[in-house]
Order: C-alpha cells, then sequence, then structure tokens
C-alpha cells in the first residue's frame, strides 16, 4: 500500500514533472530547469515510486502522459499553485503587488482603435513594478479552455453568451462581417465559407447560405484563404481594413454584421486579487478614453 505522505523534496520532483510536462518532454526541459536528463529521470522516477503509478511514457517513441500523470498534473499546478500564492498574499496584506499575472487575449486585437492592452499594460507596470506579467495570444477554443484550466487569470474575447461562471467588464464593440477578394470572378455566393470553430462561423453556416469550405485555424489563415479569390470568410473589420494595405478584400454586399462584445472575464466563484483588480481598473479607465486619431 502507497500511503507515504508527500515531503518537501517531492514538492521538488513535482516541480520537476510538472515542467517536462509543459515543455513536452525532456529535451526542452533540460535547458528550462538547467538540469541534466538523468537528474530529470531520477526525480520523476522518485515521484512515481512515491505515488506508485506510472506518470509518463518515455522512450523511443516520445514523451506522452499517462492517465494518472494527467491527473497527477492537474492537482500539482493547482498546489503548486497555491504554494506560489501565499507570498503574493502576504504581500497584499502589506499592500505590497507581486507574484504573476497572467492574461489571455483573443488574436489580432491589437490591430483594432478601441484596444487599450498596450496603454494598460505601460500603466500597470507603472504602478505595480514588482508583478511579473505574462501575455499569451489564443484563438477563441484555446482561450476559453485556459479560462476553465485557470492557466489565465484574465481573458479578453468576445462575449458571445452569458456564462454565470464567469464576470464579464466590457470593453468595446468589435463588428465582423463577410468578405471575398476583390479578384474574385465568380458569384460570391456559389464560394464555400472557410470555417473556422467560432460562434459566428456557426451561425453562418446554420442558414444555409453557404457550405462549408475548408477549415482554417485563425485569422490569418481565414484572410490566406479569402485572398486567393476561391472563397468567402469571416473577418474582423478592423482586421480586414488592415489586411488591405497588402490584398484587396472587399466586403460582400449583403453582408450580416455581427456585434462582438469584447470583454475582459475572470472566474465569478475567485476573489479578485488587488493586482487582477487594477488591472482590470486601468482598462476600463483606458477602454473609456477617446480614440485619437
Amino acid at each position: 500500500m502507497h500511503n507515504k505522505k508527500l515531503t518537501e523534496k517531492d514538492l521538488k520532483s513535482l516541480r520537476v514533472f510538472t515542467s517536462v510536462a509543459e515543455a513536452g518532454g525532456f529535451t526542452i526541459a533540460e535547458k528550462k530547469l538547467n538540469m541534466s536528463k538523468a537528474s530529470i529521470s531520477r526525480h520523476i522516477r522518485e515521484i512515481e515510486e512515491k505515488l506508485g503509478v506510472q506518470l509518463c511514457e518515455r522512450g523511443p517513441s516520445g514523451f506522452k502522459l499517462t492517465e494518472s500523470g494527467l491527473f497527477v498534473i492537474e492537482k500539482a499546478n493547482t498546489a503548486l499553485k497555491a504554494l506560489d500564492n501565499i507570498k503574493t498574499e502576504v504581500d497584499e496584506r502589506h499592500g505590497i503587488l507581486s507574484g504573476t499575472l497572467v492574461i489571455g487575449v483573443i488574436e489580432h486585437i491589437l490591430t483594432d482603435p478601441l484596444c487599450h492592452l498596450s496603454a494598460t499594460i505601460a500603466q500597470f507596470t507603472q504602478e505595480a513594478p514588482n508583478v511579473k506579467l505574462e501575455l499569451s495570444i489564443l484563438n477563441h477554443n484555446q482561450l476559453n479552455k485556459a479560462l476553465s484550466d485557470r492557466t489565465i487569470q484574465i481573458g479578453i474575447r468576445g462575449q458571445y453568451h452569458e456564462n454565470n461562471r464567469y464576470n464579464y467588464q466590457f470593453l468595446f464593440i468589435e463588428n465582423h462581417k463577410l468578405y471575398v477578394s476583390a479578384n474574385t470572378a465568380n458569384n460570391k455566393h456559389n464560394l464555400a465559407l472557410v470555417y473556422r470553430p467560432h460562434p459566428f462561423t456557426e451561425s453562418i453556416l446554420a442558414s444555409g447560405e453557404f457550405s462549408r469550405g475548408p477549415e482554417a485555424a485563425g485569422l490569418e489563415a481565414v484572410a490566406t484563404f479569402i485572398a486567393s479569390g476561391h472563397y468567402v470568410g469571416i473577418l474582423p473589420e478592423n482586421y480586414a481594413s488592415h489586411i488591405n494595405f497588402r490584398h484587396s478584400l472587399i466586403e460582400m454586399s449583403d453582408s450580416p454584421v455581427f456585434h462582438n462584445r469584447i470583454c475582459a472575464i475572470t472566474e465569478a466563484s475567485k476573489p479578485l486579487t488587488q493586482s487582477e483588480a487594477l488591472f482590470l481598473k486601468l482598462l476600463s479607465q483606458l477602454s473609456k478614453a477617446p480614440v485619437s486619431t
């Protein structure tokens, strides 16, 4: 029976294991951890022996987490994050902002003149210099998963429907429309719709007006298909305008307009840290500022 309690030494082994899992294997983890492959293997072997399960498969076929490994990663990340937060929470009691603030942002939002994220980061860095900021650019589905997995603390994306699990701080409206290439010769309504997993794409397909075309991962891929002259696709108005410097894309004359409510999203059941509250406050203030021309 494996009933030994985990010790401080095991915490280090768990950190090593989570680092290897995040890196997707030993090679990248060696550089990240500044440890030899033999030392990494020893830490993983020791924690496997303590828990009584195999955490990963490693060999010629590569690195792969087992079912037990996936479960342990989830629990280890929660425990290690709680441990790391002790110093942050002690600092907050003394009015000091520290720790790490991880923000996930929907792709290409910086092209929108209504987006004041860079200015917010600049102001936040001045007011909370001891907080380490991390920024991840994600697509719609990746951002949803990151919010669900709590790998980010603040998500900035469109609000397509209300979910009681989250709080939504409205920032601005981003309009999405159907676009084709100016060089398209065929009847535009005979073109297939570039498919990107997204609520607006699903809505157009559900109307039956267009058939489903090739799949695209991200706005850049959608725009590339449209620019070929063989497909129609949905793009944010500001992003299509940005692309037009190189490729001539035109809005379909009878295109529906989708109003995307861009919001800063946080988990409703989790109280905001002082760092999160400050960032959201600055983001709100700057989002209400007039756009310079």
